[in-house]
């Protein structure tokens, strides 16, 4: 058996795999692995790392660059945003999602937290690793631009959830042009 550590902003999870055995890998339903081709889902599998994390895990943290691509497999996370009254929790994400994708790609920090709201069993994909394959393999990018994309629809949901409720009051009025 070969033990592996994970670290996860700063926690590190350790577990047990056998030398012979390959991560239990997410290729089978993430939004970033399903526009990949069979070869380039190979490639991320030799460096990915499956485990259980629980409840109360932050998995990304808002302003703390990521040291991995975060994949949900099962369980249910809350992605909150820090405000100035503390944090809200603006939605929440379920099996197949990535995160970290923006940050890893861009250089920038990452502007949400990410928190297991149960046990969840998560992939991580190390940043450097994942980098240096999307130089190689240009044709990630689309992988990169659903998860990205996918990204702005939660963000426009929240966003026009939010303006109603804030900005536009229990009804709008019409205006009649004069």
């Amino acid at each position: 058996m070969e033990v592996t550590v994970v670290t996860v902003l700063h926690f590190k999870w350790e577990y047990k795999q056998s030398m012979n055995s390959t991560s239990s890998h997410s290729a089978v339903a993430n939004e970033l692995y399903e526009m990949l081709s069979p070869g380039v889902q190979a490639e991320l599998v030799k460096a990915e790392r499956s485990m259980t994390v629980p409840e109360g895990t932050t998995l990304i943290r808002q302003d703390v660059p990521p040291e991995n691509l975060v994949i949900i497999n099962s369980g249910k996370v809350a992605v909150s945003l820090n405000c100035m009254r503390g944090a809200a929790s603006v939605d929440y994400s379920e099996p197949g999602k990535v995160f970290g994708m923006r940050a890893l790609v861009s250089g920038e920090l990452p502007e949400i937290n990410v928190t297991c709201v149960e046990s969840c069993s998560i992939t991580v994909v190390p940043r450097d690793y994942f980098l240096s394959l999307l130089q190689n393999n240009p044709e990630i990018y689309f992988g990169v631009a659903k998860v990205l994309s996918s990204d702005l629809k939660i963000a426009d949901r929240i966003l026009r959830k939010n303006s109603r409720r804030f900005f536009c009051g229990p009804r709008s009025r019409t205006v009649k042009p004069d």
